[in-house]
């Protein structure tokens, strides 16, 4: 062999051992497939939870634009109902003002007792009367009209009279028992501020203020009746909370409300419906 062919077998030689040391074995290269197939899986797999989760999102979008949509009718529905509220508001407030007209004043405060004014007499007894007793009672002349203030005359959501308003119930009686009341009869009205019963005891004797005013006007009129005033010149009513002669709003003006009036009407202006015009129901009525 010449030195030109030993210099050429000798470079294929190196290249080739160049060769066999740079190359991969067998198992690197399963190895690297079995990663390729790994992360070609584990692609998929992100594919399909970004999918799911456009999806979702879509689904979310579509039931935030239902939400929006039915809050927006609800929203006009609140809107037309405030707007009727308002309406009926302004007829209450309408047909409140044409009842006053036609009662020929300004509040439906006390109730209007139609009749004579008192006879000197008995307006001066009964003026005598107030006189001694004005942490209990004011009169109102102009209506022949005594009111009793309900905190002396009850405990708080009693219909039982206190026994230190007794004497002052039975010097009343006197009055209206003698001659100069003789062509009189009494009518007692109950009145209520306008705070709810809530109590459960007071509940079971009275279930609502207009209960109470009623039982409060009747335990009075018991109390003259047992002083001996004929109860045959007794009526008995009962507002509850429904006229009002001061706001509720305060303590002073709640205490005002609470009260038992008496009025002094004329011997005939409480009469005994007949069957025929109550419908065989015996009631209590004051003429006009």
């Amino acid at each position: 062999m010449g030195v030109r062919g030993w210099k050429v077998s000798t470079v294929g030689g190196v290249l080739l051992a160049a060769l066999l040391g740079g190359c991969v074995t067998l198992d690197d290269h399963d190895r690297i497939k079995a990663q390729n197939r790994n992360l070609a899986a584990q692609k998929e797999a992100l594919g399909q939870e970004l999918f799911d989760c456009r999806t979702a999102n879509d689904s979310l979008r579509t039931r935030t634009a239902a939400l929006d949509r039915e809050l927006e009718t609800k929203n006009e529905l609140l809107a037309n109902l405030r707007s009727e509220n308002e309406i009926l508001d302004d007829m209450r407030k309408m047909a409140l003002t044409e009842l006053e007209k036609a009662a020929g004043r300004t509040t439906l405060g006390d109730i209007t007792i139609a009749g004579p004014k008192l006879p000197e007499r008995l307006d001066s007894a009964i003026k005598q009367f107030a006189s001694q007793h004005p942490s209990l009672v004011e009169y109102d002349a102009a209506r022949g009209s005594i009111k009793w203030k309900a905190d002396l005359l009850f405990p708080l959501g009693s219909d039982v009279v206190k026994e230190s308003s007794l004497e002052a119930l039975q010097a009343f009686s006197e009055v209206i028992k003698s001659p100069a009341a003789a062509e009189f009869e009494t009518l007692v009205v109950g009145h209520t501020d306008n705070r709810p019963i809530v109590r459960p005891e007071t509940k079971e004797q009275h279930a609502t203020n207009w209960h109470l005013s009623a039982h409060r006007a009747i335990s009075v009129s018991q109390s003259l009746s047992r002083f001996g005033y004929a109860p045959a010149r007794i009526g008995v009513m009962g507002y509850g909370e429904f006229r009002p002669i001061a706001p509720n709003t305060t303590e002073q003006g709640a205490a005002q409300n609470r009260r038992v009036e008496v009025y002094l009407v004329p011997r005939g202006s409480i009469v005994q419906a007949s069957a025929r015009d109550a419908g065989n129901a015996a009631v209590s009525m004051v003429q006009p």
